[in-house]
């Protein structure tokens, strides 16, 4: 399933407003392993619910990045769970370096899709 690309802040507006439970990956560089993983994770989620935003530093990376400004985060990729403006849960590039894809992969289906199934 190709993601949803959001090249704009209108366009992670429009994402954000259906107020269901998605998924949303925020940029990175594409050659990172931690950020392929993300991005396989990603892909997992259901159709017309998952998006990314391109790894530009562009209006739609800010506007995802404001929604972040009260989460601890890094300044590089994860992948953000989240209901209209409110963030569910958060696995970063960080996390996926430090305990490897095996440990991402469970975690994502710990606590990602079964909030995805019940949305």
């Amino acid at each position: 399933m190709p993601l949803i690309e959001l090249v704009d802040a209108d366009a992670v507006e429009d994402f954000l407003s259906r107020n269901t439970v998605v998924l949303l990956l925020i940029g990175s560089g594409r050659d990172q392993s931690a950020y392929a993983v993300l991005a396989s994770l990603c892909a997992l989620g259901p159709a017309g619910r998952a998006a990314r935003t391109p790894p530009d530093g562009g209006g739609a990376d800010r506007r995802v990045r404001g929604l972040l400004a009260h989460h601890p985060q890094t300044d590089r990729a994860c992948l953000v769970l989240v209901q209209g403006l409110a963030v569910l849960d958060v696995l970063r590039a960080s996390d996926v370096e430090a305990h490897g894809a095996g440990w991402a992969q469970a975690h994502f289906a710990e606590r990602f899709l079964t909030r995805l199934a019940d949305a």
